[in-house]
C-alpha cells in the first residue's frame, strides 16, 4: 500500500503570495467543473495516467471541487477505487489554496494523481471563469501537452502555456518489505515502508520487488495471453485468475503480476501502455475476486523489439509466491 501527501512551494513563480490557507467559500463563484476539466485533461495525457489503463485511489470527497474532479475522472474513463486512508500509488488529491492576506490573491487549484500534479490560478472576469496563470506540471518528464483552454469562453491567451517544474512533495512510499521474523502467524504481513520507483523490467533486467521476493518461493506460474494491441482479458484468462485466487493463502502468499508488450504495435506509446494496462487489468480482476491491493505486486516489461527468451510478447506473467519457512 502507499501513502501520499502533497505540498506546494515556490508559488511566486505564478504570481501568488503566501501565507496560504484553504478557502472554498472565497472561490465559490468560480466554475469548478471547468477547472476540474482543465486539470484532468492535462494529467490524462501522460502515458502512465492514461484513463483507459489506470485505476486511481480516492478518499470520499470532502469538498465540491473534489466531487467535480471525481465526476470528470469518471467522465474520462478512469476507474476509482474508494479508500479510507490516504494511500495508493495513484491517489487523487484535489485541493484549493488561497492567499488569505492578499485581497487580490487568486485561488490556486491543484490536482495530483500519484506524484504528478497540475496547478493553476483562476479568476472570474466578466462573469466568466478564466485561467490567470500558466499551468504548472510537477513530478514527470517534460512532454508536449495540449491545453483545452478553449473550454473557457474568454480565455486569456497569454496564459495558455505549460511550465514543467521539479516535484517538491514527498515521495510515494510503498509498504513492500517481507514480513519480520517472528511475526504472529495467521495475520497478513506488516512490512516496513520502503520507497519504490517502478521501472521497466526490460531496462533493469530485474524485478522492482526483488527485495520482497527474496523472502518468498514460487508456488505456481502461468502466462495470460492477450490479443494483439488489446487489454481484453477473455474467459480463458479469467479462469486462470480464479484458479490462482483459490490457491492463495492470505496469511503467507502474494502475487507477482508482470504486464508485457514486446515487438511492433500500431498504438502510439503502445508498448508501455499495453504492458502496464494488461498488468492493471489483471490486478483489477484479482481485487474484484476479493484480494487486497497490497497482496498484488504489479509491474511492466516492454520494448519495441522481441524479448522471447525472457518474457512473452503480449501477455501477463502471473506468479503465486509463498513466504519461505526458513
Amino acid at each position: 500500500m502507499s501513502m501520499l501527501t502533497v505540498s506546494l512551494s515556490a508559488c511566486s513563480a505564478i504570481g501568488l503570495n503566501t501565507p496560504w490557507s484553504q478557502s472554498e467559500s472565497e472561490s465559490a463563484s468560480l466554475d469548478q467543473k471547468l477547472i476540474a476539466e482543465n486539470l484532468v485533461n492535462t494529467l490524462a495525457q501522460f502515458p502512465h495516467l492514461n484513463p483507459l489503463m489506470s485505476t486511481v485511489q480516492a478518499l470520499k470527497p470532502a469538498s465540491s471541487f473534489a466531487r467535480d474532479v471525481e465526476d470528470e475522472l469518471r467522465e474520462r474513463g478512469y476507474k476509482i477505487e474508494r479508500i479510507s486512508a490516504p494511500e495508493g500509488l495513484y491517489r487523487v488529491n484535489a485541493e484549493i489554496r488561497q492567499a488569505s492576506q492578499q485581497a487580490d490573491g487568486e485561488p490556486l487549484y491543484m490536482l495530483t494523481i500519484g506524484q504528478v500534479s497540475a496547478e493553476r490560478a483562476y479568476k472570474v472576469i466578466a462573469d466568466k471563469t478564466v485561467p490567470v496563470s500558466e499551468q504548472i506540471i510537477r513530478g514527470t518528464r517534460q512532454r508536449t501537452v495540449a491545453l483545452n483552454d478553449d473550454i473557457f469562453e474568454v480565455p486569456q491567451s497569454e496564459y495558455s502555456v505549460v511550465a514543467f517544474k521539479a516535484y517538491e512533495g514527498p515521495s510515494i512510499e510503498d509498504l513492500l518489505a517481507p514480513p519480520a521474523l517472528g511475526a504472529a502467524s495467521g495475520s497478513w504481513w506488516k512490512p516496513e515502508p520502503k520507497t519504490v520507483v517502478k521501472r521497466n523490467i526490460y531496462e533493469t533486467m530485474t524485478s522492482n520487488y526483488q527485495g520482497v521476493f527474496a523472502g518468498y518461493e514460487d508456488i505456481d506460474q502461468s502466462i495470460l495471453v492477450f490479443p494483439n494491441d488489446s487489454l481484453r482479458l477473455g474467459d480463458v484468462n479469467k479462469g486462470i485468475i480464479e484458479r490462482f485466487v483459490a490457491e492463495m493463502d492470505p496469511n503467507t502468499d502474494i502475487l507477482s503480476v508482470i504486464g508485457c508488450s514486446h515487438g511492433e504495435t500500431e498504438i502510439s506509446n503502445g508498448n508501455s501502455l499495453l504492458a502496464l494496462g494488461r498488468a492493471n487489468r489483471v490486478k483489477e480482476a484479482l481485487m474484484f475476486s476479493g484480494l487486497e491491493h497490497d497482496q498484488i505486486l504489479d509491474e511492466g516489461c516492454w520494448a519495441p523489439q522481441l524479448f522471447d527468451e525472457v518474457m512473452p510478447r503480449r501477455g501477463v506473467v502471473l506468479t503465486l509466491k509463498r513466504q519461505s519457512k526458513s
